[in-house]
This record gives structure tokens, sequence and C-alpha cells, in this order.
């Protein structure tokens, strides 16, 4: 079964904390990065549309293959990535703090190639762009 997974950067607008499972299908629970890299990813907000995970690694860690439905991406410390995407294309990119960036649904493996810590919070949207 397909589930949905989301994130918002306003934590604040979303009020309560309770975790609901996920009903819309985005991304498959084979995909899940809470499933794949446990270690490496936090559940830090969750409702019925938005899941908002906190993902870290660092310098020189690996992050297998995973996926993400579409996301906002919040930049919590400076980092620089090479991103393997599921179509086999690779980028490297680097953040600050304070960055924010639209994902649209993907698949992709990371490496910290930088030399400071990995951190963003990933506000994942449960259901899709109509």
């Amino acid at each position: 079964m397909k589930k949905s997974i989301q994130v918002t950067a306003l934590l604040a607008a979303f009020s309560g904390g309770m975790f609901v499972n996920w009903a819309l299908a985005q991304v498959t629970a084979s995909e899940d990065p809470l499933i794949i890299e446990p270690t490496h990813y936090k559940v830090r907000f969750e409702n019925d549309r938005v899941r908002v995970l906190e993902g870290f690694d660092a310098p020189g860690e690996k992050i297998a293959m995973h996926g993400h439905p579409d996301t906002l991406m919040v930049v919590l410390s400076p980092f620089k990535r090479k991103l393997t995407l599921g179509n086999g294309r690779i980028i490297e990119t680097e953040s600050k703090p304070g960055d924010v960036r639209w994902m649209p649904k993907q698949s992709h493996a990371g490496e910290n190639i930088g030399d400071t810590e990995t951190r963003a919070l990933f506000i994942e949207f449960k259901q899709p762009a109509r």
C-alpha cells in the first residue's frame, strides 16, 4: 500500500502534534526514509495533511536511495551534498541556514561531501497537487 508523505514550514500553523497514519499515496512504504534510514530521520510533527521530518547526517555519511513526496525543505545548518537521483543523474548542492527549497516528488540517495553536519526539515505533503 502506498503511503503519503508531506511536510510544511510553518509548524505553528499546525497545532496538535497528533500522529496520524498516512492515507493518500505518493511514496511507497519501501521508499519511506523513516524505514530506509531511521537513524538519519526523525518525525517532528504529523497530521492528516503533512509530515515534518528532521534529516541529519555527519560529514562523509551516505543515505541510501529513498523517496519523498512533494516536499518543502527548510535548511537548518550549512551543508554540501551529492545527490544521486532515481534516474541516475548526479548533482552537487550547497545550502545555508534559512534556505527554503521546493522538491517535487522524487527518489534520491545522498552523501554529505562537506565538513559540517547536514540538518534540514522536510515538510512532506500527503496529498498530491490538484
